[in-house]
């Protein structure tokens, strides 16, 4: 493969983040793939990249917040790890975050273990809480909305 220029790696990445949002650390990593080793240059096109807004990374944030809470089912925990994965600032990924509510958190909690509740087998009610916490906590739902939104579907489930 030919070593890309600047200029043309500048372009091509221009053109990958204006058909999604990216994050800095993505781009880095789809320069590298490109074959452009120079971390230097690496750090020149992103930054050419962010003063033309191709790449925010406060948009970014909440774009990304949006999609996996809504989409894919995420809760603010999981959400939170996978970003700060891409080495967002903490700033960003908290006022990100704050966009989802606790209330909108314990609605998606809800809808979400009340279908998993149809497909969980349990011998008793400690066991099907135990089972119904585990995939909240795998699916990032902070404790505290886990234990709300279950105690809302199993009326006669015992706390703790």
């Amino acid at each position: 493969m030919k070593e890309l220029t600047e200029n043309e790696a500048y372009n091509k990445a221009a053109i990958y983040c204006s058909r999604s949002e990216h994050c800095a650390s993505e781009v880095c990593e789809k320069l590298r793939q490109w074959g452009v080793s120079d971390t230097e240059m690496q750090q020149r096109i992103v930054c050419r990249l962010m003063e033309g807004r191709y790449i925010d990374e406060a948009r970014f944030c909440r774009a990304f917040v949006h999609d996996k809470f809504q989409f894919n089912h995420w809760g603010r925990q999981k959400i939170a790890l996978y970003l700060s994965q891409k080495r967002l600032p903490s700033a960003l990924i908290a006022e990100a975050l704050e966009e989802v509510s606790d209330d909108d958190s314990l609605v998606a909690a809800r809808e979400l273990l009340s279908a998993k509740l149809k497909s969980v087998r349990a011998d008793n009610a400690y066991e099907l809480y135990a089972k119904l916490m585990r995939f909240a906590s795998s699916r990032g739902i902070e404790m505290e909305i886990a234990r709300q939104a279950i105690r809302q579907l199993l009326e006669d489930v015992p706390e703790d």
